[in-house]
């Protein structure tokens, strides 16, 4: 007698579905644990920037510490208020002790001398420096006497409350009788200018003039 194996309508279905899933490793636990592992790796594309910070000097004067000549400059560290700063400027004999003032400047960072072999992590530029009792902080204006151009400067003499001066300014132009502004000012004594061969016995250098 022959036997033949016959499933009932609901056997094969859930034989199958037997087959087909296997505890454990089912599509969804895969991507959970897929994604719990994502959770894990954690890929920083953040990148840090440093920042420089300048240092502004509370005022453009201070007492001389050192100064050092070198590759035709001087290297001058001044105290202003407690603080150190570094100048660099045309070659200046100032010495320690001298109080000194400067006009303008430019700051530079991480600043490498080859002259001196070594970098300053900040320094300030100035065209000069002088006797902090020559520099002069307030507003002037006069009428214009006279002026020259020369060597890339204005020679401008000025009538300011009845007084006459010289004054000397980038080269700019300049016409007789009209009244100019002029802030601070650095004033030299017996000054030769080779350009116009001649001596002034008094003259003020000054950054700019404003002609408004």
């Amino acid at each position: 007698m022959k036997y033949k194996l016959t499933m009932s309508g609901w056997a094969l279905p859930v034989a199958l579905l037997a087959i087909i899933y296997i505890p454990g490793c089912s599509e969804s636990t895969v991507d959970a644990s897929a994604e719990s592992d994502a959770d894990k790796v954690v890929v920083s594309t953040e990148v840090t920037q440093t920042k420089a910070v300048v240092k502004t000097p509370a005022k453009n004067s201070g007492t001389v510490k050192s100064n050092q000549k070198a590759g035709g400059y001087s290297y001058i560290a001044v105290d202003i208020n407690g603080e150190v700063f570094w100048l660099a400027t045309a070659i200046s004999n100032a010495k320690p002790g001298d109080k000194i003032a400067w006009k303008d400047h430019a700051v530079m960072i991480d600043f490498n001398s080859k002259a001196l072999g070594r970098v300053f992590k900040q320094i300030l530029f100035v065209s000069q420096v002088m006797p902090a009792s020559a520099l002069v902080s307030r507003s002037h204006s006069g009428t214009v006497i006279d002026s020259m151009n020369s060597a890339g400067y204005s020679y401008i003499q000025v009538e300011e409350n009845g007084a006459r001066i010289w004054l000397a300014a980038p080269e700019t132009r300049i016409e007789t009788g009209q009244t100019i502004h002029w802030d601070g000012g650095a004033a030299m004594r017996n000054f030769t200018s080779k350009s116009l061969n001649r001596s002034f016995e008094k003259i003020f250098f000054v950054s700019a003039i404003d002609q408004s």
